[in-house]
């Protein structure tokens, strides 16, 4: 008989011995649950919008749901945003600012108002969501897992002024050339 060595592990002989394949595997797949479910709370707290999804619920309207196909650019791909708007016969357009970019908006009634016209913008319009960024687990050649930065869509409606500052603030030159903004213009006062 063979003596067991103090290295060894003292298990039952019935017991299947774990291989260096299986300890990873199992590191791989607990790794994936934990972003996962991390993904999940993020999801719930509202930072990031499910499966790059990004169903927008604010003042509901008695109007038809408006969907925009948003291109982040830069090879991030496109998200497909799907809204209520906030005005009858109001304007929803996209509007792209290189990074670093100035922005004069204020929470207003539980909405981001712009306070100053700029070229693309204007005073009253509304910004619905902006580009961001936030931390995704992927794996490196299969198996590593990596924290890896992935720009999505943030809708602001409702949301605490901190974490919309949060959002706007994370589109800096170093992981982005722009920001990307779903903005509503309510319709002229005269047609109103």
């Amino acid at each position: 008989r063979r003596k067991k060595r103090a290295t060894e592990p003292l298990l039952p002989a019935h017991a299947p011995m774990m291989t260096r394949r299986t300890v990873l595997a199992a590191l791989i797949a607990l790794t994936e649950y934990a972003a996962l479910a991390h993904a999940f709370a993020l999801v719930r707290q509202g930072r990031v919008s499910p499966a790059r999804t990004a169903t927008f619920s604010a003042h509901r309207a008695a109007v038809a749901m408006e969907d925009l196909v948003v291109d982040l650019g830069e090879g991030f791909g496109a998200v497909k945003a799907e809204f209520q708007p906030m005005f009858d016969g109001g304007k929803i357009f996209i509007a792209r600012y290189s990074v670093p970019f100035n922005l004069n908006v204020e929470p207003k009634e539980g909405r981001v108002v712009v306070t100053k016209d700029d070229d693309q913008m204007r005073a009253g319009d509304v910004v619905r969501a902006t580009s961001t960024f936030s931390m995704r687990m992927d794996t490196s050649f299969g198996l590593l897992p990596a924290a890896k930065k992935q720009k999505c869509l943030f809708d602001v409606t409702g949301k605490e002024w901190e974490q919309i500052v949060e959002a706007f603030t994370a589109n800096r030159k170093s992981v982005t050339n722009e920001v990307v903004m779903v903005v509503e213009r309510p319709p002229p006062k005269d047609s109103a």
